[in-house]
């Protein structure tokens, strides 16, 4: 089996830009509010699609299935991709969110994984910053003052990022992306976030977007 090209899925979320077509030639339309770009992805109905080749037109799913023991070797039993790898264009910062482990994923959803991640940044903004980890002392009471109060940012690690930096996120950790940054993200094969603060915004409906405090201080 030679090299694969898979056709990206585009996502469009309320922090997105434009930059996914500046900075990395992807084909955007004329909205400004481009996110991500899904590069490798098997995860229920979002399926890479091989662009070309003699596999050309399946999914990452049915070239598992036919093509498995080629793609991780003849001793694995891996039914589905394991990893997601994406593109992320924050062009406003993302919520504050956590993912859960595979145990507490399978607790919610039985056929879930849980979302270990990691980032390199492509690019960044002068004074861009990500958040990841509580600091020292917070405990669940004063998280969840501080969330009362708007001002989770104040129990966070906030750590300046350039282009070339890579920051492991392991599941459970509480985190965000800030403004300015397009970063790659490689992560298992998960969408299951919890958001715990969303900044006080409203989503693209002109409503506050869901919150999942309960599952979030699990």
């Amino acid at each position: 089996m030679g090299p694969l090209k898979f056709t990206p899925l585009l996502k469009r979320i309320r922090w997105g830009g434009r930059r996914l077509g500046e900075l990395l030639g992807k084909a955007l339309g004329n909205e400004s509010d481009y996110a991500e770009s899904w590069e490798i992805c098997d995860h229920g109905v979002d399926q890479s699609r091989v662009a070309s080749g003699p596999f050309a037109g399946l999914t990452l799913q049915e070239l598992v299935q036919q093509q498995g023991h080629q793609l991780f070797g003849p001793g694995c039993i891996e039914t589905q991709f394991p990893l997601l790898i994406k593109f992320l264009d924050a062009n406003d910062r993302l919520s504050v969110q956590v993912h859960p482990n595979d145990e507490q994923a399978h607790a919610f959803l039985p056929w879930e994984r849980g979302k270990t991640e990691a980032w390199v940044i492509l690019s960044a903004d002068p004074g861009s910053c990500v958040y990841a980890g509580l600091k020292s002392g917070v405990t669940r009471e004063s998280l969840m003052q501080a969330l009362q109060a708007g001002s989770v940012e104040e129990c966070l690690h906030k750590l300046p990022v350039a282009p070339g930096d890579c920051i492991f996120v392991p599941a459970g950790t509480v985190h965000a992306i800030g403004e300015g940054i397009v970063l790659a993200e490689v992560q298992q094969s998960s969408n299951l976030t919890f958001r715990l603060f969303d900044w006080n915004r409203l989503g693209q409906d002109g409503r506050p977007r869901q919150l999942h405090i309960e599952e979030s201080l699990a």
